[in-house]
């Protein structure tokens, strides 16, 4: 019967379980309440407001499957609660792969994850957010699978393959996890070399079977779908390797790292303070634990030591080492969030000979955390206010494009439009909140014409808000129209002549050519 199937289910769930499942959706509904029952779009939204996710270009071809069952809506509640339930799923993972005992630091790692600056990203995306939380979700499922007592390598793997068939960017969780749990195994439970070199080895061999399965069900249904991988942050040399560059790629992962934690470009701020406590409480308690273990006296378990905290680094920033030419933007950063736990598990592992030095070092990793997730909910809400202010301001020129289309002769025969350039203060994607949030901008959310996917902004929300349906017209029919003289001697928005029409298509110069 379904009661007792529950019954037992619940009585396999432990307490600390739960406890993180629960701050998760307490902490995700404070910091992400704003973005779930507002309708905040950035210029992606714009564009994919209904769409079926078919990203097969992007190398994403789980992607569509996983967004079916919340229909391909962008729906913020919906999208946005599912993508909260499966981060805390997540966290329960991993409270799962450090056999988290304590209330506490179950709360704080389920707090800590669904509020990382990463997820803040996710949800301004949110027409993918359900996909991209459960590859997050299969990525600390297939960790967990991984580190477990009786490892299910097989299963790790074809859960790898799944999560990058959703969004590649998530195998960095994975990867950050194991690193996690070795050092954890190394630093606290004493486990022997050669132990860890055989786990090791197995999970090499795991991560590069999970990455032949995406590649292989890529290369099928490429092949099915006569479809060729898309020149976007360098995907389509990725899957050839390409684009490999060893000092280029240790460059990135360097800034990467820096610019997530550490960016003092708008000055110091709160966060990075906070980074800086739980970067130095944790290497310093580290070395304490590491002498008091005599660690030290195993020459060849400190080295093994050392060496995975310097591939934490490294691990966070993977997707660098395929592609040095990556963008690492905000949205692809979720494994940088592992960073903390080394942290966050500090609360029960290790003990002091004198009491007062554990009471002492719970209560600092106790508040550090606390400041830590509310300052995390902070910068999430200012993000979405940010994202109001600019759709808001984005509507009203918007609005005014349409008037003066309707304005220009011969208009309401069109029913083709060529969008050249883009609005002054229309190119950022990010705004410095300390770190970066990708997906909000302080300026315009109606950006340029992507022609690589074949998105125009300005055309999709004119059809959508305006009522003006129009046929995108790019490439070569593109640049014929743009090379007439009538078109050249345009002037830029918002100009009186910056909208003509040419036979049945009407063009609008927003920027130079070429500007974005």
């Amino acid at each position: 019967m379904p009661e007792k199937v529950l019954k037992k289910l619940n009585a396999n769930i432990l307490p600390q379980w739960k406890t993180c499942f629960l701050a998760a959706l307490l902490v995700g509904m404070l910091a992400h309440l704003y973005k779930i029952t507002n309708w905040l779009p950035n210029w992606d939204s714009l564009v994919f407001r209904y769409d079926s996710q078919n990203m097969i270009g992007l190398g994403r071809w789980f992607l569509p499957v996983v967004c079916s069952f919340s229909s391909f809506y962008d729906l913020p509640f919906l999208n946005g609660l599912l993508a909260i339930i499966f981060h805390a799923f997540g966290a329960v993972c991993i409270c799962r792969i450090l056999n988290v005992q304590k209330t506490i630091t179950a709360f704080l790692i389920g707090a800590v994850i669904v509020s990382f600056p990463a997820v803040t990203s996710l949800m301004m995306y949110n027409y993918v957010a359900d996909g991209y939380s459960i590859a997050f979700f299969l990525s600390t499922l297939a960790a967990l699978y991984m580190t477990k007592e009786k490892p299910k390598y097989w299963l790790s793997a074809v859960l790898i393959g799944l999560s990058m068939g959703i969004y590649q960017a998530y195998i960095t969780v994975t990867v950050m996890l194991i690193l996690l749990k070795l050092v954890d195994e190394l630093l606290y439970q004493k486990a022997s070399f050669g132990n860890l070199m055989k786990k090791i080895a197995f999970m090499l061999l795991t991560g590069i079977l999970g990455a032949v399965i995406y590649s292989v069900a890529l290369k099928a249904i490429l092949s099915i779908f006569s479809a060729e991988l898309l020149d976007y942050q360098g995907i389509n040399g990725t899957a050839s390797l390409s684009g490999i560059d060893l000092p280029a790629s240790l460059y990135v992962v360097k800034e990467t790292f820096i610019k997530c934690f550490f960016d003092l470009s708008g000055g110091v701020t709160v966060y990075v303070v906070l980074n800086a406590v739980v970067l130095v409480f944790t290497l310093v308690y580290s070395m304490i634990q590491l002498a008091k273990n005599k660690l030290y006296k195993k020459p060849a378990n400190c080295i093994l030591l050392v060496l995975l905290c310097a591939l934490t680094v490294v691990g966070a920033g993977a997707l660098a080492f395929v592609n040095a030419g990556v963008d690492y933007h905000n949205l692809m950063r979720m494994g940088y969030a592992v960073f903390y736990l080394f942290f966050l598990v500090l609360y029960e592992r290790g003990t002091e000979a004198k009491k007062t030095y554990t009471n002492v070092k719970s209560w600092a990793v106790l508040l550090t955390a606390t400041v830590m997730i509310i300052n995390q909910i902070v910068i999430a809400n200012v993000s979405y206010h940010k994202g109001q202010m600019a759709y808001e301001k984005s509507y009203g020129v918007l609005i005014r494009i349409a008037d003066r289309i309707e304005q220009t002769p011969n208009a309401e025969k069109c029913n083709k439009i060529v969008v050249i350039g883009a609005l002054d203060n229309s190119e950022g994607y990010s705004v410095n909140l300390s770190p970066d949030i990708t997906g909000i901008t302080d300026g315009y959310i109606l950006r340029a014409d992507d022609e690589i996917v074949r998105q125009s902004v300005l055309c999709s929300a004119l059809g959508d808000y305006c009522e003006k349906k129009y046929e995108l017209i790019s490439g070569e029919e593109k640049k014929r129209l743009t090379q007439r003289a009538e078109v050249k001697s345009m002037e830029k928005w918002p100009a009186k002549n910056c909208v003509t029409v040419i036979e049945d298509t009407v063009i609008i110069k927003l920027g130079a050519e070429g500007e974005q």
